[in-house]
């Protein structure tokens, strides 16, 4: 939860290229326009997206003293909102000492969950019930749904069904089917789309040095989500994923070397976390591969890295077993990472089970 330092606020990179947003802009502007603004905006659509920059980009519009200036960051064309560094209210925003603003997102320290807390939730009601310090909205950004718990959920539905005058709220959810369906049905659901591989890999050539894995393969295996691949490139999963699948190419597999990427793939703790995610999304999409390959023969979607991979394990078993294996793995990872549990050894066994003849 954002506190007054003189610091960008978390998550908030004007210079970030947004695509897939003009929903949202055309319709807070038009909303805006027309008097009635919803109080409560779900913003949904694939991890690494843009969600959580969009959310926070149209919290410093609506807490611009000038919303009308036409200088500065142009989000939407003529169906959108600009947004002027030079404006007193944005640039508290930018600065993140905003008195009207709240950013809950989880907590980075003593948080092995990593879930937004209930009492996080408790300390946004209080913020929201209060008067607007500069005499305009209170806004709060939650980045992102996915991490809230029931019980946080349920704190946060009374706000949505009784929200105080001037009050907006912001939700990010990649999965936004997992929510309950009374907080879906409160919010003005706007989806953020991801760009295509070729858009995300010319964002890519504009934030990433040269050099490591080509952008064009990491956009790939982003499915285009430009968050996403900077966090899978920066993090050294998607070269741990490189590494991982040359050895499961090979007929014999290389236990030791496989036990040792696995142990730096599978770092504990908070400061493993992105790590272990870009593994649990990497070998998820290897296995779906492996089911389509097993299916149809095709190797369209795989990298030049992975088809090779995918050829020596693919062969002896079917689409549905590897369907199966797809689900119990995503299950299993899920689990094994919220348990604390050994993710490393989770990792060489799940592995060298895909590597055998037999799923097991």
């Amino acid at each position: 939860m954002n506190e007054p330092q003189d610091a960008p606020a978390p998550g908030f990179d004007p210079e970030q290229p947004l695509i897939g947003h003009e929903m949202l802009t055309s319709a807070l502007v038009q909303s805006m326009a027309g008097g009635r603004v919803a109080h409560g905006w779900l913003l949904t659509g694939p991890a690494g997206s843009g969600k959580g920059l969009m959310a926070r980009l149209a919290a410093a519009w609506m807490l611009a003293e000038d919303r009308n200036a036409n200088a500065g960051l142009d989000l939407g064309g003529e169906t959108g909102f600009a947004l002027d560094r030079d404006d007193p209210g944005t640039g508290l925003v930018m600065r993140s000492v905003h008195p009207d603003l709240m950013i809950v997102e989880p907590d980075s320290e003593d948080n092995k969950s990593g879930q937004i807390k209930l009492a996080q939730i408790r300390k946004l009601l209080s913020f929201m019930g209060r008067k607007p310090a500069r005499d305009g909205w209170r806004v709060a950004v939650i980045d992102s749904m996915d991490d809230v718990n029931r019980n946080g959920a349920n704190a946060l539905l009374k706000l949505l069904e009784e929200p105080p005058a001037k009050t907006i709220l912001f939700l990010t959810a990649s999965r936004p089917g997992r929510l309950p369906p009374t907080i879906r049905s409160r919010c003005r659901v706007v989806r953020i789309v991801a760009p295509d591989s070729t858009a995300c890999s010319q964002i890519l050539d504009d934030r990433l040095a040269s050099g490591g894995m080509p952008h064009t393969e990491l956009a790939r295996l982003a499915d285009g989500a430009p968050g996403r691949a900077l966090k899978l490139a920066e993090s050294g999963a998607a070269d741990c994923y490189m590494a991982v699948c040359s050895l499961l190419a090979a007929p014999t597999l290389d236990q030791p070397a496989l036990s040792a990427m696995c142990t730096k793939w599978g770092k504990g703790g908070s400061d493993g976390a992105t790590l272990r995610d870009g593994a649990i999304w990497l070998i998820a999409r290897l296995l779906r591969l492996c089911a389509l390959h097993a299916n149809t023969g095709t190797l369209a979607e795989a990298c030049a890295f992975e088809a090779n991979a995918i050829k020596q394990i693919s062969v002896s078993r079917d689409a549905a077993a590897w369907a199966t294996a797809h689900a119990a793995f995503l299950g299993a990872a899920r689990q094994a990472d919220g348990l604390y549990l050994d993710f490393a050894h989770f990792l060489l066994r799940e592995l060298t089970n895909f590597h055998r003849k037999t799923l097991p």
